[in-house]
């Protein structure tokens, strides 16, 4: 089995493929198994992983994508030494993957997550479509029905937004939530008030983007949400989204298969 990895600000991500790579598909995607993931952010990655891989069977290989440092790489890349001694490859944004166009004019300044992202979404189906990552960053990234990469922007995710107001806003202090949040309008107390705040404005900012994407891109745009975040920001939009837990991963799958050793 194959152990694919997806490293992000703030979590560590996992899934298994069969070595057979790509012979199991489900609507053009590869199929994975035994998905997972820890908290990295504040911990101690060496102790976080003996509890969270303790009972992993040794894979055969892993490939890894990862935005979070060259130094939480290196900790990974040790600890499957150690404890496993199998190979690691690790992806990286391509100019070009199949029909899959890149419009940086310098790949390497795109987060490979985002690229993995374009790659799973190509596969997905046909027309234009968007894919919307709401993790630590937010990011959206725009594909054409042919595979061009049209561009992307980027925006704090809900967290950061949190704590932006809570270290630079006076008088506006950090305390529990004690109500729930989704369908909110209106909040008593000032905690709520800037969770409600910040999911409206992230909800706000999909929408709108979709809405001009469709105008820009033509009817029949696709529109697949990944990220951490997305599972809270789902039930408040009004737009018709896909939500793809696995995207980073599945494109993991896809780079993996086109760039392992044959």
């Amino acid at each position: 089995m194959i152990l694919l990895l997806d490293v992000g600000n703030s979590f560590i991500k996992w899934a298994w493929l069969e070595s057979s790579w790509l012979k199991r598909q489900q609507k053009g995607v590869p199929v994975l198994t035994d998905a997972d993931e820890c908290l990295h952010a504040g911990e101690n990655v060496q102790l976080a992983l003996d509890e969270a891989w303790a009972e992993l069977a040794k894979p055969e290989h892993v490939w890894l994508s990862n935005v979070a440092g060259d130094a939480l790489q290196a900790t990974l890349q040790d600890w499957i030494q150690q404890h496993w001694d199998c190979p690691v490859s690790v992806a990286s944004t391509e100019s070009r993957s199949g029909s899959v166009i890149n419009a940086y004019s310098e790949p390497s300044q795109m987060g490979v997550d985002r690229w993995l992202g374009l790659l799973a979404a190509n596969a997905c189906g046909t027309g234009p479509r968007a894919i919307i990552d709401c993790g630590s960053a937010i990011t959206v990234d725009a594909l054409s029905a042919a595979g061009q990469h049209l561009g992307g922007l980027i925006l704090p995710g809900l967290k950061m937004m949190r704590d932006s107001l809570y270290s630079d806003a006076e008088g506006v202090a950090e305390t529990e939530v004690t109500e729930a949040i989704p369908g909110m309008l209106f909040a008593n107390n000032t905690r709520t008030a800037v969770e409600v705040g910040c999911h409206y404005s992230v909800v706000a900012f999909i929408e709108r983007v979709i809405g001009d994407m469709n105008k820009e891109m033509g009817n029949g745009l696709t529109c697949l949400l990944t990220g951490g975040d997305s599972e809270e920001v789902v039930p408040l939009l009004s737009v018709k989204v896909e939500q793809h837990d696995l995207l980073v991963l599945q494109g993991l799958a896809i780079y993996a298969n086109r760039n392992r050793k044959q």
